[in-house]
């Protein structure tokens, strides 16, 4: 089973937008695209990182192992580097000797001195994933939450696993609406998240997970002050989340 065992929760602003980036540690052993399959599903990508980064990740006292598998890798049509999301990397810090292999395409971190590491793909090594969440803080309808989202690369966000509604909920002390609109939607008589996201985590209100709602109660929003979802008026002009976790 894995292991999620430090949590790093980083905070930018960008004018009146809030992203939050959490980065998740699996022990588990994986070569590195099937890792990187396994954040794409449970997460987003595996973890973009900085140099800051990369010595708090080496201070994880639960990393037993020589090396960890991050989000650096090459493209192997012009032998550039770039992130697992597709953005280019520019960070510097490359042991000695390193960074120029042939053949050698994912990238892990020696975990003695924080230095990057070029790497057959086929080794299996625990790794880092991250969660990308932003808080969106202007008023819209459901659907016009969605448009945005979509329009900017992203998608209304999936809360499909408590580590995800983890920190939504911390996300949304900064919403300047009580309710704040996720991808949940009802339709043809069952609820869903509309990046297809799995539905076997729940954090329903009181009210709970109504079978056959009102007309006027088929999108769903998270409660910033109970911390659950409650069922909503799709018309209702709210503050809203976009991910990058889509399937």
């Amino acid at each position: 089973m894995e292991t999620f065992v430090t949590v790093l929760l980083f905070l930018s602003l960008f004018g009146l937008n809030s992203s939050y980036r959490k980065h998740i540690y699996v022990k588990d052993k994986m070569d590195g695209n099937d890792a990187q399959e396994y954040c794409r599903k449970n997460y987003d990508y595996l973890s973009t990182v900085t140099s800051q980064d990369l010595q708090t990740f080496c201070q994880n006292s639960e990393i037993k192992e020589d090396f960890f598998y991050c989000g650096l890798q090459r493209d192997v049509q012009n032998s550039q580097w770039k992130w697992s999301d597709g953005t280019p990397a520019t960070i510097n810090e490359w042991d000695v000797n390193q960074g120029t292999e042939t053949g050698e395409n994912c990238v892990a971190v020696k975990k003695s001195n924080a230095k990057l590491h070029d790497f057959d793909c086929n080794e299996k090594l625990p790794f880092y994933c991250m969660l990308d969440l932003e808080l969106v803080l202007e008023n819209k309808t459901w659907e016009e939450a969605l448009d945005y989202c979509t329009q900017n690369n992203t998608g209304l966000a999936s809360l499909s696993t408590s580590t995800i509604m983890e920190l939504a909920v911390n996300v949304a002390t900064e919403a300047q609406t009580v309710n704040i609109w996720t991808g949940l939607r009802f339709l043809v008589a069952h609820w869903f998240w509309v990046n297809g996201g799995d539905f076997g985590y729940k954090a329903w209100s009181e009210e709970g997970e109504l079978q056959c709602p009102a007309m006027n109660q088929r999108c769903g929003s998270l409660d910033r002050d109970r911390k659950v979802w409650n069922p909503q008026n799709c018309q209702e002009r709210l503050n809203f989340f976009c991910s990058h976790r889509r399937k």
